[in-house]
């Protein structure tokens, strides 16, 4: 199962911070946590609605994962509860006729929160797009619509996965802003190790009764530090220290 995980990532609360970001170290892939976060967001409450836009996993992959650790998919696909937009597959039956557009995908995003409530937008790897003449620029114009509130009578959650994050210092750098929480896979300084996959670390901004000592300037502060490994049907999470690992 993917509890441990969701609980150190605080994915598994009913309501999700507005804007959450993963950031995935070069040769770190962190889907495992949007396949976690999915089949969690679908599985706590019928009324909880979730748009996946894959890009660097396809939904078959996210299915098969959500299986394995305990998620069935396709009921909540069927009911309409799950939608999907699966972003390499479109580009496979339109190549070279069209190409991927944050327009499209805006207009998609629009009618999925017009028409849901409690709505959940999980992006794959934003990074993606910038293969397709998207400048980082547009990519921040594109994630702000979203992430900062407009309308405080409509809730939604907005996780997004960036890979090879240190690529894109000037949009990393303005996302890290947006976000409520910032979820960092590391590879192991020492290595790869057979008991562990890499470190994960999770900052957000203090509470409100915590905040005062900062200030008018709110920083984020490291708020867990754990160790992971993720395993054919769950993923582990470790306190560096513990017994076998003390040396990571």
């Amino acid at each position: 199962m993917a509890q441990p995980v969701l609980t150190a990532c605080g994915l598994q609360s009913e309501l999700l911070p507005r804007f959450t970001l993963i950031k995935e170290d070069s040769g770190v892939d962190g889907g495992f946590l949007i396949a976690a976060t999915l089949g969690q967001r679908l599985k706590a409450s019928r009324d909880n609605h979730v748009l996946l836009i894959a890009t660097h996993h396809t939904y078959h992959h996210y299915s098969s994962a959500c299986m394995k650790i305990g998620f069935n998919l396709g009921p909540a696909r069927e009911s309409g509860q799950l939608e999907i937009l699966d972003v390499g597959a479109e580009l496979y039956r339109n190549y070279p006729d069209a190409t991927p557009s944050l327009d499209d995908i805006n207009k998609r995003i629009d009618t999925f929160l017009e028409t849901n409530q409690n709505a959940s937008i999980l992006i794959d790897d934003l990074s993606y797009f910038l293969n397709f003449d998207h400048s980082e620029a547009q990519l921040i114009d594109f994630v702000e619509q979203f992430a900062v509130p407009t309308d405080e009578q409509r809730h939604h959650s907005l996780v997004i996965k960036l890979n090879t994050a240190d690529l894109w210092p000037t949009l990393c750098a303005n996302l890290d802003d947006m976000a409520q929480t910032e979820i960092r896979l590391q590879r192991l300084a020492s290595g790869q190790f057979r008991e562990v996959d890499g470190r994960l670390i999770v900052r957000r901004y203090p509470t409100e009764k915590d905040a005062g000592a900062q200030g008018l300037m709110k920083v984020k502060v490291v708020d867990k530090s754990v160790l992971y490994k993720v395993n054919e049907r769950n993923v582990k999470v470790f306190v560096p220290g513990e017994i076998g690992i003390k040396n990571l």
